[in-house]
């Protein structure tokens, strides 16, 4: 396959070697027609089809499925749906599943080529930030099921990843910030110098200058290929990666999935911080940091999320509920990926009377 980048970055699982393009170019890899066919299939949404077809090397002659956008599309018929093209343009186990879109085809895309006949190589390429910067990053497949987040996955690594950074000039405001939002989980966690470009220069990372969100969205995504390579499966540190998640997910649940990921992510670490002050574990001052750069980049960080219409008492219980079916749990306890201070995290079990409190 034709490849053009203009650097590269490479790290390891127990599946292989994973390898990230950089490129200026919007594009896919260049797919050969062997004996009449081409062995791959391409993945996207409604919204990311007309960059797919626009794209350097794209060819009408590789079979294409098309998903509905949104997280409601990320189900086991999405999966269903990629193996039946599969199988009927009789892509073989040396096929290339190639999922263009965000966080959700990547993950569907993903989960595809795991499961089809027993695995077929995946490459990836995110168009957005949040898919850039952490989706796309590391193997994690999943689909929601029965109201729950990512309840159905496995660990399935991609064989290449493409971030065209120029795609990101054309991603919708609302889906440009919430991925700001993984940007800086990954930089509070391990890169104090990505958190100082956030607190020191909001008005430029806001205003998308491509040559500091470039940079920007490399250091998040090496940061995290490093944590994959230690810890593939999640058995220790990767859990670290999750943090404002557990909350996250049970409010992306709660609204239905009208709350955009990283939005929730960014009320969920508020929330992590909230819990740490209270077991006395976070220091004050770096929360008080931290949550004065999430209100600068405008993300609710209020105990009850502005946008969900529940009334106080109730918010909380449907809260705590969802978070019960965290696979980061055991016993029955809720576990949180809480800080200490900037780069020092560990994950704690929480009482639900604990997160009761920093919900209302």
């Amino acid at each position: 396959m034709m490849i053009e980048a203009q650097d590269t970055y490479s790290f390891s699982t127990p599946q292989g070697k994973t390898d990230i393009f950089y490129t200026q170019t919007i594009q896919v890899p260049a797919v050969p027609m062997e004996k009449g066919r081409c062995n791959a299939l391409y993945v996207c949404d409604e919204h990311t089809l007309p960059l797919l077809q626009y794209a350097q090397h794209f060819s009408p002659d590789v079979p294409l499925v098309v998903l509905k956008s949104g997280d409601a599309a990320k189900n086991l018929d999405a999966v269903a749906a990629i193996a039946q093209a599969a199988a009927a343009a009789e892509l073989d186990r040396a096929a290339y599943f190639i999922g263009f879109g965000g966080g959700v085809v990547c993950d569907i895309t993903a989960l595809a080529a795991s499961l089809y006949m027993r695995g077929v190589r995946c490459i990836l390429i995110p168009t957005t930030v949040l898919a850039m910067a952490d989706a796309a990053i590391g193997g994690k497949t999943a689909v929601n099921l029965c109201g729950y987040k990512n309840l159905l996955g496995s660990f399935y690594a991609a064989s290449a990843i493409f971030l065209c950074f120029p795609v990101l000039q054309s991603l919708p405001e609302a889906e440009y910030h919430s991925g700001l939002a993984e940007v800086l989980k990954t930089a509070v966690l391990y890169d104090a110098e990505l958190y100082q470009l956030f607190v020191q220069h909001p008005d430029t990372v806001r205003n998308r200058d491509m040559r500091l969100l470039s940079m920007m969205i490399r250091r998040a995504a090496e940061a995290k290929a490093r944590v994959v390579e230690r810890d593939f499966t999640e058995q220790g540190e990767r859990s670290f990666l999750n943090l404002g998640h557990t909350f996250a997910h049970a409010l992306e649940s709660l609204s239905n999935f009208s709350v955009l990921h990283g939005d929730a992510v960014a009320w969920g670490i508020a929330r992590a911080l909230a819990v740490g002050l209270r077991l006395q574990l976070t220091d004050k001052d770096y929360a008080q940091s931290l949550i004065h750069t999430l209100n600068c980049y405008g993300w609710c960080t209020e105990p009850v999320y502005s946008s969900i219409q529940v009334a106080n008492n109730s918010f909380a219980g449907s809260i705590i509920a969802r978070m019960k079916k965290d696979k980061k749990n055991r016993h029955g306890m809720i576990r949180l990926v809480l800080q200490e201070t900037l780069l020092k995290t560990q994950l704690c079990e929480v009482a639900d009377s604990v997160i009761q409190e920093v919900l209302r």
